[in-house]
């Protein structure tokens, strides 16, 4: 019996393809989804999780910009990522991602809230040997694409973030 997943579709639980991907629109921004399964089938407990996990998308992207916050005033990865912004971007770069931004406490502090949601990817059963259930990649777009820097918000399958990592 095929199960419908929000965004993917419907999937077969007990004839599963390792990787499932489609682009989708979440909070208004073009997101890559993917789905990735180490095993070829999966138990309804599992298909609920997913399927709650993928209806609060937009949920969890809001926790995940508080925990982006406070890891950056915690001088923690997200601070180290959007310092290397700083360092990279010119000030003609800088001032067109912030325009009327003067104080380098309020510059660093709005490049932290354009931070886009780009990429979602769920490993529900651990493949790839992951720990986490989700990653959501936060990158800053620059002339109109995103940065290959991300910062990858790992979560369980309830939202809670496990960890920030800055990833390239």
């Amino acid at each position: 019996m095929n199960c419908v997943l929000p965004y993917f579709g419907e999937i077969n639980p007990t004839q599963l393809e390792e990787y499932y991907h489609i682009t989708a629109v979440v909070k208004d921004l073009t997101v890559s989804l993917d789905l990735n399964f180490e095993h070829k089938t999966i138990g309804q407990e599992s298909l609920r999780s997913i399927q709650n996990f993928l209806n609060n998308l937009d949920r969890w992207d809001v926790h995940n910009h508080a925990a982006l916050e406070r890891d950056f005033t915690a001088e923690g990865e997200t601070a180290e990522h959007i310092t290397f912004y700083f360092d990279e971007l010119d000030e003609a770069e800088l001032s067109a991602l912030l325009p009327g931004e003067t104080s380098p406490d309020a510059r660093a502090f709005r490049l932290l809230k354009e931070l886009k949601l780009v990429r979602v990817g769920l490993y529900p059963d651990g493949k790839y040997d992951a720990e986490q259930f989700a990653t959501f990649d936060y990158a800053l777009y620059l002339a109109a694409e995103p940065s290959n820097q991300v910062l990858a918000v790992n979560t369980d399958e309830h939202g809670k973030v496990d960890y920030i990592a800055w990833e390239s």
